[in-house]
């Protein structure tokens, strides 16, 4: 296809996976460098895009006014009119998700390449890839890309944390007693639903 001058990346939740999608993201600038390229998500999320330095805007949705009566409508209504000045010639759909497909399909771009989980949301897409359980979700991003003719050989793994971020992360080194200078691991053992939390026997593992 011809280099597409706007491209629009969805992912909207899940705050990890959308991490996930930045080597992906990188892939898509290297492989059209002229390119406008929007990303939308959550706005949880909003934050995090700061990292992505491929992304040139972001349009956030925030999916807590989608579970109220008296907000949803509006709130579609403005993320969907976001969507429509976009005029996308190119979208890409990581996440896959029943609601995702229908954004990419009502966006009429003319590619819309997706990450399927399930037949039936193929329709949405002019390139539907059946989505792989048994890959790295980043190495599944990467695939999707070069299934669809992008060159993803030396995916930029890299993650620009924002100036501000810096200075904070800084603060709380030094109110700590941490050395910068050396490597930090840090475990958040929670996730936003129960059933998903690591068992504690299996750290003691």
């Amino acid at each position: 296809m011809d280099s597409p001058k706007k491209i629009l990346i969805i992912r909207i939740k899940s705050i990890g996976d959308v991490l996930f999608t930045l080597p992906a993201t990188n892939a898509v600038r290297e492989n059209y460098p002229d390119a406008h390229i929007t990303y939308l998500t959550g706005s949880e999320n909003a934050t995090l895009m700061q990292a992505f330095p491929a992304v040139d805007k972001v349009i956030t949705m925030d999916r807590s006014k989608l579970k109220k009566p008296r907000t949803a409508l509006a709130e579609l209504f403005r993320v969907l009119s976001l969507m429509h000045r976009g005029n996308y010639s190119l979208v890409i759909d990581l996440q896959g998700y029943g609601e995702t497909a229908c954004l990419a399909w009502i966006t009429r771009a003319k590619e819309r390449w997706g990450s399927v989980y399930s037949k039936g949301r193929k329709w949405a897409y002019t390139q539907g890839v059946t989505r792989r359980d048994d890959i790295h979700p980043a190495d599944w991003c990467l695939l999707l890309l070069k299934e669809c003719g992008l060159k993803t050989e030396e995916p930029n793994n890299r993650f620009h944390l924002p100036e501000a971020a810096q200075k904070s992360a800084r603060t709380i080194y030094a109110d700590n007693g941490l050395d910068p200078e050396k490597p930090t691991l840090f475990i958040q053992p929670y996730t936003s639903r129960a059933f998903k939390d690591w068992p504690l026997e299996n750290y003691l593992a």
